[in-house]
């Protein structure tokens, strides 16, 4: 949808310009220029037009940069062994981050996403854990754990993994072990 909005307020603006260009070229282009700002002098129900014509390009403007900065997910993780490549989907390195996971007893739930970190592989790890323990301790443990079984199981280097508690469980545990 951004990118049908860019399109579109690009071919406007070219326009524009194209007729600003064609000014001191051709009598015409000045002449419709000149009638258009004299019909709208004076007329205050043109203020709010332009005023979200602005507005909509500020908007289109920081869209492009917010964008930028996000990075994309990624599909899959790339091992260059001696015999080729080796592609590791992120449903693969969730399976071993829940096997990770699973091995610590106060987590309770976890789900994962990840992002693009410099030259690696970003995880947001979303937890629920048990009431009866150290959340800091918990949550590096996990870190550590993580990293460690993934690099071990996979190769892969987990730059940067980022644990997001979102809730804190004080019912028995009921726990469903990965075999």
């Amino acid at each position: 949808m951004r990118a049908l909005f860019t399109a579109i307020w690009a071919l406007l603006v070219a326009t524009a310009a194209a007729l600003l260009m064609l000014v001191p070229i051709l009598d015409v282009a000045g002449v419709i220029i000149a009638d258009f700002v004299e019909f709208v002098a004076g007329r205050f129900y043109f203020a709010p037009i332009f005023a979200l014509v602005v507005g909509l390009s500020l908007w289109l403007f920081a869209l492009q940069f917010r964008g930028r900065n996000r990075g994309q997910a990624p599909s899959w993780a790339i091992l260059q062994g001696e015999e080729g490549e080796v592609r590791l989907s992120m449903a693969a390195i969730d399976t071993l981050i829940q096997q990770a996971a699973g091995e610590l007893r106060a987590v309770r739930e976890v789900r994962t996403s990840f992002y693009p970190r410099n030259e690696g592989l970003g995880v947001y790890i979303r937890v629920v854990v048990a009431a009866e323990e150290s959340i800091p301790e918990l949550t590096a443990q996990l870190q550590k754990v993580v990293k460690e079984h993934v690099l071990r199981v996979a190769g892969i280097s987990i730059e940067e993994v980022r644990v997001l508690v979102e809730n804190v469980s004080t019912g028995p545990r009921s726990r469903v072990v990965l075999r």
